[in-house]
């Protein structure tokens, strides 16, 4: 009876051990594959696993894994509330626009001082895949913006790199302008809600189509981090404003060339971090009026515009757009906190509109019907933010205090009491600055709560109900953000003190 009872029990135990090998052979992959640290890949993503026998299968099991820890998806959603000094009544005419809430996320409707938007919803899914050298050999991106504004391509590109050192790679498609650091900087780890308005304005929406040379150090390279871009683009952007202002009307293409450096030194149980860029931007935009203006001096020296067009190069001539940028950051990470102090500078001659200071866009593949202002424009941001570290166990949370100050000013060469109607200027050519203060609470990596105060102020001009700052365009935001990362389950690539310090998004 015994006996039998034996075989009963061994039956049924072999036949249970059958059901949860598989499971025991996942969870042993998942577990060996823990202290994974970029393990040699076959070049070949289509090569045949093998499936001779239980070793191979969990060769097997374990090259999926490899391969699906290539993939990265991140995913945020940002909603606010903000409040603004006065409700966001817009005249558009001669003198230009004006409007509160222009560079805090868009002009606030008509009649109401605040209101709830969804200022960022963004997905991101990537592929990287590197070969049997352990170097990056592609990578792919797509990323979309979702709000109740419309739904936008944020990136949407491939980049072949070279297998032998890694450093050298072709890309395509839409990405962000390489051009300074807030402009293609990921919005999810910014410390401030908004770009500065100088970004804003002259590079809105952040993306181009195009082609680019993108010369990288790969990752295992320690000295230095260095990226260099060259790229040519259309010039015009997508997704701007309406969903038909996309598209090139001109032949002339623009090019964009950043070198960025990057690098961090341990001092004890602390790690100090300096990144830099230098910038350059060479483009144009088309002629399609009779008027084309710009910075003058009459007889008695008083600055006008003045139309240097001439009708025969309506749609043939093309006027330079030009910019220079710089910017530099430090960074600290120790025990209690971080520090962060980061500065960037942009000049340059923008060839914008009237009531306008970005470049015209166009309506689908047709050139816009808009007269040309060329103004040479100036504008910078400063930012220090102090992060404390609070440390419940083995949970750390992070309450950070920041101020950044930042300046706009469409026509540098005029000063703004010189700015009078009578001489072509209008509210478009005014200087803006905005100090902003914020607190941010981030419990949690996928949670950020945001409270921001920007106080602007515009320069005095010449110009009705501008003779002293306006003082009613400030806006209040109060923003949380939820955030998701898979990267956070990859032991291997979730290295957040390298990535954050050295700007490897």
């Amino acid at each position: 009876m015994q006996q039998m009872h034996f075989c009963v029990l061994l039956k049924i135990t072999i036949a249970t051990m059958k059901r949860l090998l598989p499971a025991f052979l996942m969870l042993f992959a998942f577990a060996a594959n823990a202290q994974y640290n970029g393990v040699p890949m076959h070049d070949d993503l289509s090569e045949p696993l093998s499936q001779d026998s239980v070793v191979p299968t969990l060769k097997r099991i374990d090259k999926i894994l490899n391969i699906l820890r290539e993939f990265r998806f991140q995913a945020y959603i940002q909603p606010e509330w903000q409040r603004a000094d006065t409700t966001g009544v817009t005249t558009t005419g001669p003198l230009g626009t004006t409007g509160v809430g222009a560079f805090q996320g868009g002009t606030f409707p008509a009649a109401s001082n605040n209101r709830f938007i969804l200022r960022r919803g963004r997905f991101k899914f990537s592929f990287e895949h590197k070969n049997g050298k352990d170097l990056k050999i592609i990578d792919f991106a797509f990323q979309f913006d979702a709000t109740e504004r419309g739904f936008f391509i944020k990136d949407f590109y491939g980049r072949i790199i070279d297998p032998w050192i890694g450093w050298f790679g072709l890309q395509g498609g839409v990405f962000a302008r390489p051009f300074g650091y807030e402009t293609p900087s990921f919005p999810a780890f910014s410390e401030s809600p908004e770009f500065a308005a100088v970004n804003q304005a002259i590079m809105p929406n952040e993306v181009e189509l195009g082609e680019a040379l993108v010369i990288e150090s790969p990752a295992k390279f320690e000295p230095v981090y260095l990226r260099v871009d060259a790229s040519i683009v259309n010039g015009q952007g997508i997704g701007v404003g309406l969903t038909n202002q996309t598209g090139s009307y001109q032949s002339r293409k623009d090019f964009i060339g950043r070198i960025k450096v990057g690098r961090s030194w341990d001092l004890g149980k602390a790690r100090v971090g300096l990144n830099g860029s230098v910038s350059y931007y060479y483009g144009g935009v088309l002629q399609t009026t009779n008027y084309v203006f710009e910075y003058a001096k009459d007889s008695t020296g008083q600055a006008y515009y003045k139309n240097i067009a001439s009708p025969k190069d309506v749609l043939k001539k093309i006027y330079k757009r030009e910019y220079y940028g710089a910017n530099l950051e430090f960074k600290a990470d120790y025990n209690i906190g971080t520090t962060t102090l980061r500065g960037e500078f942009i000049a340059g001659q923008q060839p914008g509109g009237a009531t306008s200071s970005s470049v015209p866009l166009g309506q689908i593949n047709s050139p816009p019907i808009s007269d040309l202002y060329l103004r040479h424009f100036m504008g910078a941001s400063v930012l220090f933010d102090q992060a404390f570290k609070v440390k419940l166990k083995n949970h750390t949370m992070m309450n950070d205090i920041t101020v950044k100050y930042d300046f706009y000013d469409p026509q540098a060469q005029v000063k703004g009491t010189d700015l009078a109607l009578l001489r072509g200027f209008s509210i478009t050519d005014i200087k803006y600055s905005t100090l902003g203060v914020g607190y941010t609470f981030t419990p949690y990596n996928w949670f950020k709560l945001i409270v921001w105060y920007d106080h602007v102020m515009n320069e005095k001009a010449s110009i009705p109900g501008f003779a002293s700052d306006y003082k009613k365009d400030d806006v209040l935001t109060i923003r949380t953000q939820f955030y998701v990362d898979s990267w956070w389950f990859t032991g291997s690539k979730s290295k957040y003190r390298d990535n954050l310090m050295l700007k490897k998004y």
